[in-house]
């Protein structure tokens, strides 16, 4: 069973900029079956202020995950979310096309035989 952050807005239907975000929605993805379900919300402690890197704190919230799906993320950011460990996928649109083109993904890699 992997996690997987998603960077969300409007109300959790689209996905959002790693850096911005202000909460991700953590879904539970597993990899035999290739099935997903809700696990929870994490809030990211963001405080705008000028001196401060926002996505230090997303990175932070998402340190238990396997996997973070954004719109988009900073060299920076991206480098350091890597280096923790999570894999990071930049999409744009619906949280649920997001989610369901990396199933595709997933199935398709498995199909692979080499």
């Amino acid at each position: 069973m992997k996690k997987i952050g998603v960077a969300v807005k409007e109300n959790g239907k689209r996905l959002e900029h790693f850096g911005v975000c202000e909460y991700f929605i953590v879904y539970n993805y597993n990899e035999t079956s290739h099935d997903i379900e809700y696990d929870n919300i994490i809030f990211s402690s963001k405080d705008h202020r000028p001196d401060t890197e926002e996505w230090e704190k997303s990175a932070d919230s998402i340190k238990d995950c396997d996997i973070v799906i954004c719109e988009k993320i900073g060299f920076v950011a991206k480098a350091e979310v890597e280096r923790m460990g999570i894999k990071v996928i930049e999409s744009e649109g619906l949280v649920e096309s997001a989610l369901d083109d990396f199933i595709n993904v997933q199935i398709k890699r498995d199909n692979i035989k080499l």
